[in-house]
Order: C-alpha cells, then structure tokens, then sequence
C-alpha cells in the first residue's frame, strides 16, 4: 500500500512457492467476500494452478484455496467479487467470493476478453460472443 506521509509499505507476503508465478491478480475490495466488506485478495498462478489469499487490514493473510484450471492459464484476474482464470483453449474458471465455489466451464476457444463492472465478454475463435 502508498501513504503519503511515509511512501510505499509492504503489507502481505506470501509463503514461498516451489513454482515460478507467472500471473498476479488484486482486488482492492470485495464487497459480500469471504472476510466481511473490507477484503482484500490476491491470487498467483503458474501453469495450472491457482493460488488465492484473502488478506486482512492488519496484513495476515489467510488462503482461501488452490485451484486448477486444468490447462495452462493465460489471463487472471477479478470481475467484481470473482476470480477469473480463462485459457485459450476454451476453459473458464470462476471463484465466486460470496459462494465460495470454484467452477470450471468449457467455451469454444478463447481469443479475446473484456471486462465492463461485473460483466465478462469472451471473443471467441468462431466468431461468438459469450458473455459470463
């Protein structure tokens, strides 16, 4: 986090891992999460697994669960108070915070998204637009 009066300050570190992070994904603040309105969550991934923390105001950070998408993931991310993993070969993996499930859905090959408020768009490669 930045404060004005003394600059930037470490608040979580996470164990060490025993696998290379290939992608990061923050929220700020998850509204209805699993920690009550003020969350804070980071997730990392490599290759296909997926790691979340939710971390708390005082710094502690607690893991929420490990996922696996399956296939490699490419993007990862937050819509709202979920946690995206998406592949180009056509698997989405959705963390939902308020329901505390993790599900794996299987679209035609994604080449391209975007994320508006809580809502997803997936381009993909037979010319859909699959919204989520």
């Amino acid at each position: 986090r930045v404060k004005e009066t003394s600059g930037w300050q470490q608040v979580f570190s996470s164990p060490r891992l025993d696998w290379e992070i290939e992608r990061v994904a923050l929220n700020a603040k998850v509204l209805g999460g699993a920690l009550g309105d003020h969350d804070k969550m980071v997730a990392v991934a490599s290759y296909h697994e997926i790691i979340l923390w939710a971390l708390q105001a005082d710094g502690n950070g607690s893991e929420i669960g490990v996922f696996h998408l399956g296939v490699p993931v490419e993007a990862l991310f937050f819509v709202g108070n979920q946690l995206i993993a998406t592949s180009h070969t056509g698997k989405i993996g959705v963390w939902n915070a308020v329901t505390k499930h993790w599900q794996i859905q299987d679209v035609v090959p994604i080449n391209s998204y975007d994320a508006a408020g809580t809502f997803l768009l997936l381009g993909c490669n037979n010319g859909s637009i699959y919204y989520v």
